[in-house]
């Protein structure tokens, strides 16, 4: 299953990068996230680890998820297995017109019977985990805009 978003923000790319990389304070940037634990030392790149917290469908929900690319100012891959699937969040910016474009294409990977036949109800929950994501970018377009 796919599921995208899209936010624009009247910031550069650059900005909008730095602040959706900016692992250390995304919780305090995100209504949604209670908190990041880095699980990785170093700069943030290729290989970084880190637990979210956050409340999905009302209950509090932790993930561990790893970084499998990061393309400074362009793009950021996140990944991680829970449940018996693989989860992938491609995050893109693209700036034109003195505005970034920012869009993630997430992807829902069921990799056991029991995620296989659970699928189903994945596509029930689409359109809550799209309205997240774009909940999500909006609080983080108000940190960079102030608005």
């Amino acid at each position: 299953m796919k599921i995208e978003a899209e936010c624009k923000i009247p910031a550069s790319q650059a900005e909008c990068f730095k602040a959706f990389a900016d692992l250390e304070s995304l919780a305090a940037k995100v209504d949604a996230i209670q908190k990041i634990e880095l699980l990785t030392t170093g700069e943030i790149g290729v290989g970084s680890k880190f637990k979210e917290t956050r409340v999905m469908f009302g209950k509090e929900s932790s993930e561990i998820m790893e970084i499998t690319l990061f393309e400074p100012h362009t793009h950021i891959r996140e990944e991680a297995h829970s449940g018996g699937s693989h989860y992938t969040s491609d995050w893109r910016f693209t700036e034109s017109d003195g505005q970034t474009s920012v869009t993630i294409t997430f992807n829902i990977q069921p990799e056991t019977l029991v995620a296989k036949l659970l699928s189903p109800v994945f596509f029930l929950m689409a359109g809550s985990l799209k309205k997240a994501f774009v909940a999500d970018m909006a609080d983080i377009k108000r940190a960079i805009c102030g608005s």
